[in-house]
């Protein structure tokens, strides 16, 4: 009989290898042209935060302020995202959605409500001892994740 290590481990495997794989796939997200995940993922960061810089999507998507640098220069080119100084510092760069990045952000939303329904009904109906339960077990996993990072 499969232990419970085995069992949670072969489990997140499969998980992350499925994830790792999604995140190689373009979408359209309601546009004509593909948009990669972590596009979409920093879209969706901005979407509800307009006026957000650098440093705070970074700290957010749990990325670094050169990858959001980086893949924010992409979405400006794609002409998804504005990029302008904030009025209140001299220095700091925001960003905001432009409409077709607001095309992209809703049509992401509504494909996660499509696809995340039945696991939100379950998260949902857990009581609220199983659901702490459930978020420290995945911040766990996080931190797990940043150790072997550092390594």
């Amino acid at each position: 009989m499969e232990n419970r290590k085995d069992k949670l481990g072969e489990v997140l495997l499969r998980i992350l290898n499925k994830y790792v794989d999604n995140q190689k796939k373009p979408r359209h997200y309601g546009l004509e042209e593909f948009l990669y995940p972590a596009e979409v993922h920093l879209i969706t960061l901005i979407g509800p935060n307009p006026g957000l810089g650098v440093t705070d999507l970074a700290k957010r998507g749990g990325v670094t302020r050169g990858a959001i640098s980086q893949m924010a220069q992409k979405l400006v080119n794609k002409g998804l995202i504005t990029k302008k100084q904030d009025p209140g510092s001299g220095t700091r760069v925001i960003f905001e959605l432009t409409n077709k990045g607001k095309i992209a952000f809703y049509s992401h939303q509504r494909m996660h409500d499509d696809v995340d329904r039945e696991l939100l009904a379950f998260v949902e109906s857990l009581r609220p001892e199983q659901f702490r339960i459930l978020v420290r077990f995945l911040d766990l996993f996080e931190q797990g994740i940043d150790k072997r990072s550092e390594t």
